[in-house]
């Protein structure tokens, strides 16, 4: 998906963002000009952006979403806030990364541009998973600002600029889907490996280290029996080991007990199934499928996992397709 908006309207501006990012409102005082211009692309769970601005406007989250806004800044200052508490001076040189499940606004007073990357939050959780071999939910809290002049930020503004140049009318790059593709990718495992998080610890203390071949086959038999209402022993004879044994396997390499780590993969299934299962099945109907009795826990961890309830999740659209 690509379009370009150029307007006076905060309304339409505030149509406009929303479809892109998620809810947000667009506010500029009375009897003041606005111009913005907005150009956007999609490219599978990573979608970019150029705004630019003249007149002073607020744009501030109406609701959570589970997804990371990474600002680019290229000229003029912002003020950031997120949450109740805590603000930052977006700033040429200087990336503000914004978690879509803090509320967040942003304040603009003079001429202001700059690029953003919205990547879906699910993207960043696959990417761990893969890399620590467990289930990752819950916020990720990278740091909120990344020097864009050195290291790692200098190599993300590097790709923003390529990333820049699908925006033109004449882009041939867009027509590149497989490229876009692995530029997504590359941004998503750069900010994973480089900017600090709540999961960099376990990235870096060897948790990433492979599982012995018992766990590998606790975790095969759990995949194989989602569905199923089976036991520590039943996991434990599956693996081929004692439950102590298996228990502290999954400690060590796992950073979880096994029956967390079953739910926490029951936990994915049932999103998975919110988000691609016949609208006809109802939440209770999924939720019960996966081996969910209780709904209120139900509806509460997966909150806690995804950044909103499941019925939420149900109206959801992959970024792709906003």
């Amino acid at each position: 998906m690509k379009f370009s908006y150029l307007g006076d309207d905060a309304e339409e501006v505030s149509d406009v963002l929303t479809r892109c990012i998620g809810p947000v409102r667009v506010q500029k005082p009375l009897n003041t000009a606005l111009s913005y211009r907005y150009e956007f692309i999609a490219a599978g769970r990573v979608a970019f952006s150029r705004a630019t601005s003249q007149g002073s406007l607020s744009i501030g989250q109406k609701g959570e979403v589970p997804k990371l806004l990474v600002l680019l800044p290229l000229h003029g200052a912002a003020r950031v806030r997120i949450g109740r508490d805590d603000s930052l001076i977006s700033i040429p040189g200087k990336a503000a990364i914004l978690d879509g499940n803090r509320l967040s606004e942003l304040q603009i007073e003079e001429a202001r541009s700059h690029l953003s990357f919205v990547i879906d939050q699910g993207e960043i959780f696959r990417h761990l998973s893969a890399a620590l071999e467990r289930p990752v939910h819950g916020s990720i809290d990278f740091t909120p600002e990344l020097d864009l002049t050195t290291g790692a930020g200098e190599i993300l503004f590097k790709l923003s600029q390529i990333m820049a140049t699908c925006l033109g009318d004449n882009a041939e790059i867009q027509e590149l889907p497989s490229t876009l593709s692995h530029l997504s990718e590359g941004i998503v495992n750069l900010l994973v490996d480089t900017v600090p998080h709540r999961f960099s610890a376990a990235l870096t203390e060897g948790e990433w280290l492979p599982s012995p071949r018992h766990v590998k086959r606790a975790v095969d038999f759990m995949h194989a029996n989602l569905s199923a209402p089976i036991s520590m022993t039943d996991i434990a004879e599956a693996a081929g080991i004692g439950v102590r044994s298996l228990q502290e396997g999954f400690k060590r390499f796992k950073g979880a007990s096994p029956i967390s780590y079953l739910a926490q993969l029951r936990m994915e299934a049932a999103h998975r199934d919110l988000l691609n299962a016949d609208q006809r099945l109802s939440v209770a109907e999924i939720a019960r499928k996966w081996g969910f009795r209780h709904m209120g826990r139900f509806a509460n961890d997966y909150r806690k996992s995804y950044g909103c309830p499941p019925s939420e999740a149900r109206r959801r659209l992959p970024l792709s397709d906003a």
